[in-house]
């Protein structure tokens, strides 16, 4: 089932009208969001000439020999279509949450440039024409910039048409409760005002951004690999044990600083920060592939499925929990000695997402890389609630590119 068929007349009428104001029927253009760690706000001549373009490079770069030569761009465009990259400062050095007006504000600002027909940033062929037919796609942190963006870019959003200058959440004085215990065991309590974190933006950090103008008509947001409801791993950067802060130290090198804000609690997870409507329809593709190697010690930080780095619940928008334990089916079952047993007590279908208008596409056998580089092409997958069937066997990729035939 393509996507043309599973949105029904809505989509079927905005395509007629699309048709209906060109001269020829729309071409198909694919607007890029990258993930964390990418200087995507720069371009670079290296002393050989030749041209360094990490938000583009991006979807090639691969950190796994075992994925090199692969190109999610070429292999979603094999049968047509162009496509437009989005670049922003995602580095651990910025440190810029996704709600930040150089993340969200300025992936707004060149979705509508591109949607405009002005090209992208960037030096490549295909450029998207302003009649086109919009899809998103977005991997990793870029999900859930999207979520922010689509969350926001109906009046009435918390945050409607908002960007932040603001590097962490609101703080506010509360009464809580300290505990000390003494050395021969006894426990005493007693209340204290302190300043916690709450979920929250302040107004006087605020940039008017338009994210209505650059979602509206936009047929569908795509996320591959999403921190859609943060990952454990992040929370045990910034708040793990002396193992996870070895695990760290040894796979992944990361500063809580640079990460805060994918940690999976409602201080940070970005659908305390949205409306009760999404400008656009979301659909998801999870993985659930550990990295290949001694990297696949990550996995050991986090619970469930996952791809990695992240949490299967997180990448699939599910309600509750973003580190619930998943299988691969989308299902949460009491286990014994970690074998499932019994009818499954949780099941991640269509009714059961995290915000409106998210819904399944695929759960398939690749790791948090392959799913932005296309490395490995016909990954196995598993049958889930109200998935789709289009690109069935293909990668993130490839799905994608049939979903949108």
């Amino acid at each position: 089932m393509t996507l043309s068929r599973r949105l029904g007349a809505g989509l079927s009428v905005f395509f007629a009208a699309m048709v209906g104001t060109s001269s020829a029927a729309a071409e198909n253009c694919y607007i890029l969001v990258h993930g964390h760690g990418v200087e995507g706000h720069t371009t670079n001549v290296m002393d050989d000439g030749s041209l360094v373009q990490p938000a583009l490079d991006y979807w090639s770069e691969t950190y796994f020999d075992e994925y090199k030569n692969s190109s999610f761009i070429d292999q979603l465009v094999t049968n047509g279509g162009k496509y437009g990259v989005v670049g922003y400062n995602s580095t651990d050095k910025g440190e810029l949450p996704y709600w930040h007006d150089q993340t969200a504000g300025e992936i707004a600002r060149q979705i509508i440039q591109i949607r405009s027909g002005e090209g992208d940033r960037f030096e490549h062929e295909s450029q998207c024409a302003a009649d086109d037919t919009f899809w998103i796609i977005s991997h990793s942190q870029g999900a859930a910039q999207m979520m922010y963006i689509a969350g926001n870019a109906v009046e009435g959003s918390p945050y409607y048409n908002r960007a932040y200058n603001q590097y962490n959440t609101n703080t506010e004085m509360q009464e809580v409760k300290k505990c000390s215990t003494t050395w021969y065991g006894s426990t005493s309590c007693k209340k204290v005002t302190e300043e916690v974190r709450v979920a929250g933006l302040s107004d006087s950090n605020a940039v008017a951004v338009d994210f209505d103008t650059a979602i509206s008509g936009v047929a569908a947001i795509f996320t591959t690999g999403g921190a859609i409801t943060g990952t454990e791993g992040v929370d045990r950067i910034c708040n793990g044990t002396w193992y996870d802060d070895a695990i760290n130290d040894l796979f992944l090198g990361r500063e809580c600083s640079a990460v805060r804000y994918m940690q999976t609690n409602d201080i940070y997870t970005v659908r305390n920060y949205v409306g009760t409507n999404l400008g656009a329809p979301v659909y998801t593709i999870g993985g659930y592939s550990a990295f290949p190697g001694v990297e696949s010690a990550s996995s050991a930080l986090l619970n469930g499925e996952d791809d990695g780095y992240i949490n299967l619940a997180s990448q699939m928008n599910c309600s509750g929990s973003g580190k619930r334990s998943l299988w691969s089916n989308l299902k949460q079952y009491d286990t014994f000695l970690g074998i499932a047993y019994g009818s499954a007590t949780f099941s991640c279908n269509n009714d059961n997402k995290g915000t409106a208008r998210s819904y399944n596409l695929a759960s398939i056998h690749v790791d948090h890389d392959a799913q932005r580089n296309g490395g490995i092409m016909s990954p196995d997958y598993d049958g889930i609630p109200d998935g789709l069937n289009c690109g069935a066997g293909k990668n993130s990729a490839g799905r994608i590119a049939a979903c949108t035939q």
